[in-house]
């Protein structure tokens, strides 16, 4: 190949290669045009919900309460109608929620065209807390729920102690045993409970109704000394075989150490 071929040939090449890179860079100058016109769209389109009355909150749905709790939810949610669905402060308002004593969870969340719904899971009474001064209800995660006695649950009796506020879980050990005890017990144990003690040394007591335990027909009181909430099926078990007796002698049961158990005669 001559020298005027191969210049030739070379020259063609580079006139090529500057082509594709001119192609390249009006490809690259469109897409940034395109990108920048989908954005003024969007940025135009965002504006305009903006100033909509179409996305205005219209109502505040509760769902999972009704009544004066739904009432308290939305009190607490404190969104107005008018406010605009994609500014209206949901995380707040779901803080504010979530922090009723009696509730356990909460979302908030958007529900197009214009609700915010309010999804509530509330704290279920377990026990009755109680104290010299007043009953309260506290939940399967020790949580102080509300005043007032739970219908048809035991008491746990503390006397005097102190309680926290309203939402905030009893730090309180034989509480946390009565509400893991009674979360865990066997349902005919469950059902024969009276209420949970304290002893002198801080363990748990059952008063349980033994209904055989009367020739007149009227439940004897037995009451059985459980120590913590260790052990628990064994103890069960324990009380079980020897609740007959102990009711029979008029007596208490011991059964802090399973393995050892003492039947207390009356006296």
């Amino acid at each position: 190949m001559t020298a005027t071929a191969r210049s030739g040939h070379m020259d063609a090449r580079i006139r090529a290669r500057r082509a594709r890179v001119h192609a390249d860079a009006v490809k690259r100058r469109q897409r940034r045009t395109l990108s920048l016109f989908a954005l003024l769209i969007v940025v135009a389109g965002v504006a305009v919900a903006l100033r909509s009355s179409l996305f205005e909150v219209t109502a505040v749905q509760v769902t999972g309460v009704s009544g004066d709790r739904a009432a308290s939810v939305k009190r607490a949610a404190a969104l107005e109608r008018g406010q605009h669905m994609l500014t209206a402060p949901l995380a707040d308002a779901q803080r504010r929620v979530e922090s009723l004593p009696w509730v356990k969870d909460a979302v908030v969340r958007r529900s197009p065209p214009s609700t915010v719904a309010i999804d509530v899971i509330s704290r279920t009474p377990l026990l009755t807390v109680q104290t010299d001064d007043a009953s309260w209800k506290v939940d399967d995660e020790s949580v102080l729920v509300d005043g007032g006695k739970v219908k048809g649950a035991p008491a746990v009796m503390l006397g005097t102690a102190k309680l926290p506020e309203l939402g905030r879980v009893i730090d309180i050990g034989v509480v946390r045993d009565a509400v893991e005890v009674h979360t865990h017990l066997p349902g005919w144990l469950r059902r024969r409970v009276q209420a949970y003690e304290v002893s002198d040394s801080d363990d748990l007591i059952l008063r349980l109704r033994v209904p055989q335990g009367a020739a007149d027909g009227d439940p004897a009181t037995v009451r059985v000394r459980l120590g913590t909430a260790g052990d628990l099926a064994l103890k069960a078990e324990v009380i079980r075989v020897l609740l007959p007796q102990a009711a029979e002698q008029g007596g208490a049961l011991d059964v802090r150490a399973p393995a050892n158990p003492v039947v207390v005669p009356d006296g």
